[in-house]
């Protein structure tokens, strides 16, 4: 009798590179995504110091800030980072917005604006920020959840 040899056939060696390579093609843009998300939140801290700034000058004046002359506006026109180009602020309503840099791993949305827009409540209490970003249907799935929001009309001119 012949001792029987051990080891994979190649068939079984083709379906595990098979499964592998399945499993690289679902996850790999998956990851990419993650990478580009993680990218986008750094934005949206830089964000909240854009937003502390003009709710302070808001909670002072009882008015968003006039001109980009205005000591908050000016101060956060020249705003950026690693990841975000510029930041302007747009209205006179505390809309503000922010672009994304181009070659920074960041995909579809690189030189695409991200959106900010205040809601004061009507007893003079908190402020609520909601945020949008430009293009998006081909750039809703790199940001955030709070953050897939079409830029209408209402974040980009006062009520």
């Amino acid at each position: 009798m012949r001792k029987r040899e051990c080891g994979f056939s190649l068939i079984e060696l083709m379906i595990v590179v098979a499964i592998m390579g399945i499993l690289v093609a679902v996850a790999l843009p998956q990851y990419q995504n993650y990478q580009v998300r993680s990218k986008v939140t750094e934005a949206l801290v830089l964000a909240e110091s854009v937003k502390r700034t003009m709710e302070a000058y808001y909670a002072d004046h009882g008015k968003w800030p006039w001109d980009n002359a205005t000591p908050p506006r000016a101060a956060v026109n020249d705003l950026s980072s690693t990841y975000i180009k510029r930041t302007q602020v747009k209205t006179l309503c505390g809309h503000f917005r922010m672009k994304f840099r181009n070659g920074t791993g960041l995909g579809k949305l690189e030189n695409r604006w991200l959106w900010m827009k205040p809601t004061v409540s009507t007893d003079g209490g908190s402020i609520k920020w909601s945020c949008a970003v430009s293009r998006f249907n081909q750039t809703k799935d790199l940001v955030p959840k709070e953050c897939r929001n079409r830029p209408n009309s209402a974040f980009k001119s006062c009520p």
